[in-house]
C-alpha cells in the first residue's frame, strides 16, 4: 500500500518521501530520486513499487530536498519555518538527506537494505557510500546516474555570463530569468554550484575525470541504464561499463540495459520493474 511519510535530517530539515509498505517484508529497497525526479513526475517509480509489492518487499521513494523545486515546512532543530528545494540546492547536503532516509530503514528493522538512486539520485548513493564504508547497507542499485558535464555543457555562454554578474551584484540568492537545462528554475548560486561544483561529478564516459569515488565503494550491487540515456556523454552501454570498470566490486555486479528506452524509462517501466525484482530475488539467496 503506497502512503506518504516523513523523515528528518541531522540538521532538522523535513524529508517527504514515499513507502510502498507490506505487511510482512523483510527487504527494502530506497531509490534516492533525481533533480525534480519525484513520484509525481515519474510513473516508473510506482510501477516498481507495485511491483515489488507481489513479493512481499517494500520500495521507499527517497525525495531528497531536491526532489521538488521549492518545499516549504518547519525546521526541526531551529523550529523556523524554511523553504528549500532544486532551486537552491547545495550538494554538500546529499549525504544528510540519504542517511535520514536510511535511518528510517535500520529503525524500522529490515533484514535487508538496498539503497539506491535514479539520475542524480544515483550519483548522490555514490558519494554516499564512498564515505560511508560501514553503512548498514546490503546492495546498491544505481540507475542512470548522470554525467554532470553532459549539464553542464547545456548551460550557455551567455547565461554563465548572467550567473557571473549577478553573483558580483549580491543577487546570488534570486531566481534567474531563465531555467537551467530548459526545466530547471534556479537560484544564480545554485547554478553557480552546477557549473563548478564536483561533489557529484563522480562518473564519466571515459577515462578522464574522477572516478575516486567510486574506487572508494567496498559494497556490490547492480548499475541499470537507457540504452537510449541522453544523460551519459556517450553510449550508454560502454558509460555503464565504465562506471563498473572503476568499482573494486566490478566482478561481482550486475549490469542492466534496458533497450530502446531514455533516461526515466518511458514505456519500459515494466522492463525495468520486472529486472528490479529478479536481481531481489537473487540477492536473497546469497
Amino acid at each position: 500500500m503506497l502512503r506518504p511519510f516523513e523523515v528528518t535530517t541531522n540538521s532538522g530539515k523535513v524529508l517527504r518521501g514515499n513507502i510502498f509498505k507490506t505487511p510482512r517484508a523483510r527487504t527494502v529497497v530506497i531509490l534516492v530520486t533525481g533533480v525534480e525526479g519525484n513520484i509525481n513526475n515519474n510513473p516508473f517509480y510506482t510501477i516498481i513499487g507495485k511491483k515489488l509489492e507481489t513479493a512481499n518487499i517494500d520500495l521507499v521513494v527517497a525525495h531528497p530536498r531536491d526532489a521538488f523545486n521549492h518545499v516549504t515546512a518547519f525546521n526541526r532543530v531551529s523550529g523556523e519555518r524554511e523553504t528549500y528545494g532544486a532551486f537552491n540546492e547545495d550538494f554538500h547536503d546529499s549525504d544528510e538527506d540519504v542517511e535520514a532516509y536510511l535511518a528510517f530503514a535500520r529503525q524500522a528493522g529490515y533484514d535487508q537494505i538496498v539503497l539506491g538512486g535514479q539520475s542524480l539520485g544515483a550519483n548522490k548513493v555514490i558519494h554516499y557510500l564512498a564515505g560511508h564504508p560501514d553503512a548498514a547497507v546490503d546492495k546498491f542499485l544505481l540507475m542512470s546516474p548522470v554525467n554532470v558535464e553532459v549539464l553542464r555543457q547545456s548551460i550557455t555562454k551567455r547565461q554563465q555570463q548572467t550567473i557571473q554578474e549577478w553573483l558580483a551584484n549580491g543577487r546570488a540568492n534570486k531566481v534567474l530569468p531563465f531555467r537551467l537545462f530548459r526545466w530547471l528554475s534556479s537560484t544564480a548560486l545554485t547554478a553557480s554550484r552546477w557549473l563548478t561544483d564536483d561533489t557529484l561529478n563522480n562518473v564519466h564516459p571515459g577515462q578522464t575525470g574522477d572516478f575516486t569515488q567510486l574506487e572508494k565503494i567496498n559494497y556490490s550491487g547492480a548499475l541499470l541504464i537507457g540504452t537510449r540515456d541522453h544523460f551519459t556523454g556517450g553510449n550508454p552501454v560502454n558509460y555503464l561499463q565504465n562506471i563498473n570498470h572503476h568499482l573494486p566490486t566490478a566482478n561481482d555486479n550486475q549490469l542492466v540495459f534496458i533497450k530502446n528506452t531514455g533516461h526515466i524509462y518511458r514505456q519500459k517501466e515494466g522492463d525495468v520493474a520486472d529486472e528490479i525484482l529478479k536481481l531481489l530475488k537473487q540477492w536473497a539467496k546469497e
